[in-house]
């Protein structure tokens, strides 16, 4: 009696069953008072999960179906997992569904449902949840509990309903039991069938319960169509059903009604003939609906005209259920289906059997979509029941690479979690499919960003190949699972920021790859492995900032992929690997400042990309690779400063992306166009890009890339002036990276906290974040994060006018800079080094330093850095009173800007220009150049460069005895020093003002307007070092 007093629990991930629930509601009776509660839940704003709680058979999925039907489509979607569908099946129909983009990257559904459920006025409705719960009623299947928790914390107008025999152990829920319906109802429900007898007395005997009322009420119309009364059940050998229910022994309502249940399955299986009794024994092996193909293949001697015409009529006795899905299905209500499987016993053969339908019509490779592979995971689970692991495995293995290539991660966790669960239950440790899914459980969590859970799977798999294996080809086999392991196990250190601990994996592992394989075969696989090794190596030094050391090991990498592969299939993999070498290459040759080098690297890499691939998954792969080049050649033509060819490269890039989904990809590019738009000066357009990138890493729960998101809208919202907007940015960025561990994210985070702080004028403030932002560079060893630091720093001592602090800072960094080869770096460390030697009055110091950067600049063809040491040459000869001289070196800056499109510079260019004007006495022409500087400020939004726009040209306006003018200019720039923040240069416009409000002679104060030329050099030079 207690086989329907649990519920069937789904050992693998299968196939969801969404859609409309097709459950029939043609004789439907009361549940007034439970829909009345279930409408008040949905109408209150904190209440955002529903479940509806109850025993097999009591009307759970209809009454939910009740009020599916009662909310509007396209904003309701039905889930059944009582196959024990996958949490990533489930989000991704919803999210299709609810039209909302679909994020590549599986570990994002759960955010990205998230955010669609609170974007409008969505019904979910989850069937049959108890199918997901383990006997401690935590969580079978991953990301369910992850979902709803965060449900919970966000909610919105959205609800989420979900049906169980079992509470989950969760918060948040408003739960209704569900009873048995009342006498009324009940009587009302048999009338409907046309049954007959003392239909009240019978009601409360069975407690309202639906189905059990359902089956014999269909028991006897199927029997007795003339006579349907109740009186009859006793020729049904359901005479005893009364004293039963009413025995003291049988203990519990629900006790009660399962003994009754069982009665009278019993009682309609016993009036089914041979060939339905069959049916419905062997068909209960399979999961979800069958079509009448599938259950001939398990009862081959009978036509499928005949199947079907005796499954219709077992539907016509509620023992299953008919759907019209474009063919006829046939499927089981969950409680006869527990009955019919404990009363079929032993199915060896009849999962043989299925086995063997599902590899008739299995579809072989190329796949596009999961239901393609949906026969080969419907294998896995009828060898899985069977308990032969290795041919299970063997089935999840044939479509291991599609399943990670569409980003199938959690699903491969459920499944090979399964297999890695018996083996160690068994023992068998030594058995090699057990250590190749110990690999596959590391790979997948690796994708789906835990970290730490890889690591403990690759450390399990190094263990165990290092154990096993006496025979040459054992001891093979076992050095290559030992260097697969390694490799992984660097990967996820890297990940973490652990570097060096990264290096010493991927160095073991590569000293492995070079020492096994003697056939060509095994030479083959050596070198893949010696490839691998060698590109892990490089990436962790690229971390590291050891560029050169970076360009070794990819140079290797490269030398090998092209050395490799006669066959088409190794010849692809050959084409994937220099592309992804060659990528590398440039990103190594980047940050050096080697710019046309790199773009050589990028253009043969975007070369390959476009070249390979046939099939769909091979395109996919291609078109990724493809957008990813494009968007490497955009920063390296933004690193030029040739940014409208930067900005074509990322549009391309943005648009393949979009072409194919990849949302992620999308993100990235967004982002990369708001950079670049910053580079031009156009703050607004800048900030529309990184938001619109902000929504979709939000969306599709990107945190690295939300966080770096978060710092480019920091950025813009600094070069606008609005400093406390930006503060808000960074610490959200800050707070991010550091919930996830990513230490470089949080380094970068606390220098946009440096920079907003030392535009307030909060230079301590400032230092601190920078000394912060130190520490964690040196503690990843980060050299070139560290030299960003010490730059910072000293920027912040030379505003405090500690020149020689500050330049104890600028040697340290131009110090690592040259170690590291950072040629861009080195130049800016050359520029901060002339800059403070131009405050200590050392100007031909300063000129050597602005000269030498100015070399390096041209030398790397960076255009936006040359405009800059430009500049601060013509700062240092207006210090020596060559003003002519700095008014060359200023108009070729300001050629440049304009050259590059760089708006903000080129506004700089012009007030410099104004200033050295001033300085000549040239008062009006100064005047011409401030305002055409004051437009574009004005016209790009920088606030704070319109003030001191506004502030020059009152200095120059007094000295041409426009007094009332230049009274107006100090008064617009103090409004605007006001709304900023900035209370010294509030006070330094009310001194202005104060001394012109006094009555005086008209005189030119050469040395005032020299001080204030300083100090106005200053503030733009502060532009140039950002």
């Amino acid at each position: 009696m207690e086989l329907i007093e649990r519920s069937t629990k789904a050992e693998s991930p299968g196939v969801l069953k969404a859609g409309n629930p097709q459950k029939s509601l043609a004789y439907w009776q009361g549940r007034k008072a439970e829909i009345a509660q279930i409408q008040q839940w949905l109408t209150d704003n904190n209440t955002f999960l529903i479940g509806i709680e109850g025993i097999g058979g009591m009307g759970k999925s209809m009454l939910a179906s009740k009020i599916y039907e009662g909310f509007p489509e396209p904003q309701r979607f039905w889930g059944d997992v009582s196959n024990g569908a996958s949490f990533s099946d489930l989000a991704r129909k919803a999210l299709r569904k609810f039209g909302f983009p679909v994020p590549e990257e599986e570990a994002q559904l759960v955010d990205a449902l998230v955010m669609c459920l609170r974007s409008g006025e969505f019904l979910l409705i989850i069937d049959n949840l108890e199918s997901l719960l383990q006997p401690n009623r935590q969580w079978g299947s991953l990301f369910y509990g992850e979902f709803f928790n965060a449900w919970v914390e966000f909610g919105g107008n959205s609800k989420v309903i979900v049906t169980t025999r079992e509470r989950p152990e969760l918060k948040g829920f408003e739960w209704l039991p569900l009873k048995g319906l009342q006498v009324d109802e009940g009587v009302a429900l048999l009338t409907a069938l046309g049954i007959r007898g003392d239909l009240a007395e019978f009601v409360e005997l069975v407690d309202g319960h639906p189905l059990l009322l359902r089956l014999i009420g269909d028991l006897l119309k199927e029997e007795y169509p003339q006579d349907p009364d109740l009186n009859r059940l006793a020729n049904l050998g359901l005479g005893n059903l009364r004293q039963l229910l009413t025995d003291s022994q049988v203990v519990g309502v629900h006790r009660r009604e399962n003994v009754g249940m069982v009665l009278v399955l019993d009682a309609s299986f016993e009036r089914l003939n041979d060939l339905q009794k069959a049916l419905l024994l062997n068909i209960s092996v399979y999961r979800g609906a069958v079509d009448s193909a599938a259950a001939v293949a398990l009862l081959p001697g009978n036509s499928a005209a005949e199947i079907e015409g005796e499954l219709r009529n077992i539907v016509k006795r509620s023992l299953l259920i008919e759907k019209l899905n474009g063919k006829r299905l046939f499927e089981f209500q969950p409680v006869v289906l527990e009955y019919v499987r404990y009363k079929a016993g032993n199915q060896t053969e009849a999962h043989q059997q299925a086995i063997n339908y599902y590899r008739s019509i299995a579809q072989q490779p190329p796949w596009t979509i999961k239901d393609d592979v949906k026969e080969y995971l419907e294998i896995f689970y009828h060898y899985y029941q069977l308990q032969d692991y290795d041919s299970a495995f063997d089935a999840l293995w044939f479509c291991d690479k599609f399943l990670s290539l569409r980003g199938y991660y959690a699903d491969k966790v459920e499944l090979y979690e399964q297999l890695v669960s018996k083996w160690q239950e068994i023992g068998d440790r030594e058995n090699r499919n057990y250590q190749a899914s110990l690999t596959s459980l590391g790979k997948a969590y690796y994708y789906l960003g835990q970290y730490q859970r890889a690591i403990e799977f690759y450390q399990q798999s190094l263990d165990i190949t290092r154990e096993i294996g006496d025979s040459p080809k054992e001891r093979l086999r076992q050095r290559n699972g030992e260097g697969n392991s390694l490799i992984g196990l660097g990967n996820a250190y890297n990940s973490l920021g652990q570097y060096q601990r990264a290096i010493e994996f991927f160095q073991q592992s590569l000293d492995i790859t070079r020492e096994i394989g003697d056939s060509p075969e095994e030479r083959l696989r050596q070198r893949n492995g010696e490839g691998n090794s060698l590109i892990g190596l490089g990436n962790a030094y690229y971390s590291l900032g050891q560029y050169q050391r970076a360009i070794e090991f990819f140079q290797q990498s490269l030398d090998i992929t092209r050395e490799i592969g006669d066959s088409p299939e190794e010849r692809l993999r050959q084409r994937n690997g220099e592309g992804a070498s060659l990528n590398n290459l440039g990103n190594a040759y980047n940050s050096l400042g080697q710019y046309q080098r790199a773009i050589e690297f990028y253009q043969q890499s975007l070369d390959i990309k476009r070249e390979i691939g046939d099939s769909p998954e091979e395109r996919l792969r291609q078109r990724n690779g493809e957008g990813s080049s494009l968007n490497n050649l955009g920063n390296a033509y933004k690193s030029l400063g040739q940014y409208q060819r930067a900005i074509e490269f990322y549009q391309q890039s943005l648009d393949i992306f979009r072409e194919i989904g990849n949302r992620n990809g999308e993100g990235k590019s967004l982002n990369n166009l708001g950079n670049a738009y910053k580079s031009l000066g156009q703050y607004p357009r800048a900030i529309e890009f990184h938001q619109q990138s902000l929504d979709i890493t939000r969306e599709i729960g990107d945190r690295n890339g939300e966080g770096n998101s978060l710092i480019g809208l920091g950025i813009a919202y600094g070069s606008l002036g609005q400093y406390q907007r930006a503060i808000e940015f960074y610490q959200q960025s800050m707070d991010i990276f550091r919930e996830i561990g990513d230490r470089n994210g949080e380094g970068n985070s606390l220098i946009g906290l440096g920079i907003a702080y030392g535009s307030l004028g909060q230079y301590q403030r400032a230092i601190e974040f920078y000394q912060q932002s130190l520490d964690i560079k040196r503690e990843i060893g980060d050299r070139n994060g560290e030299g960003n630091s010490l730059n910072n720093l000293g920027n912040a001592y030379d505003s405090l006018g500690q020149y020689q602090r500050a330049i104890e800072f600028y040697q340290q960094s131009l110090d690592i800079k040259r170690e590291i080869g950072d040629r861009n770096g080195e130049g800016n460390s050359l520029n901060n080094l002339g800059n403070a030697y131009d405050s200590l009055g050392q100007y031909q110091r300063a000129i050597e330093f602005h000269q030498q950067s100015l070399d390096i600049s041209r030398e790397i063809g960076d255009r936006n850095g040359e405009g800059n040491s430009l500049g601060n040459l013509g700062s240092a000869y207006g210090s020596l009173g060559q003003y002519q001289r700095a008014i060359e070196f200023f108009q070729q800056s300001l050629d440049i800007t304009r050259e590059i499109g760089d708006r903000n510079g080129e506004g700089n260019s012009l007030m410099n220009l104004g200033s050295a004007y001033g300085f000549l006495g040239q008062y009006q022409r100064a005047i011409e150049f401030f305002q055409q500087s004051m437009d574009i400020k004005r016209e790009i939004g920088d606030i704070r460069g319109e003030a001191t726009a506004w502030f020059n040209l009152g200095v120059s306006l007094k000295n041409v005895n426009r007094q009332a003018d230049a009274l107006g200019a100090y008064r617009n720039a103090r409004e605007l020093y006001q709304r900023m923040g900035l209370d010294a240069d509030v006070q330094d416009c009310n001194d202005k003002i104060e001394r012109l409000s006094q009555p005086q002679a008209p005189v030119v104060s050469r040395r005032g307007f020299w001080g204030w030329w300083r100090r106005l050099w200053r503030w733009v030079r502060g532009w140039f070092r950002r």
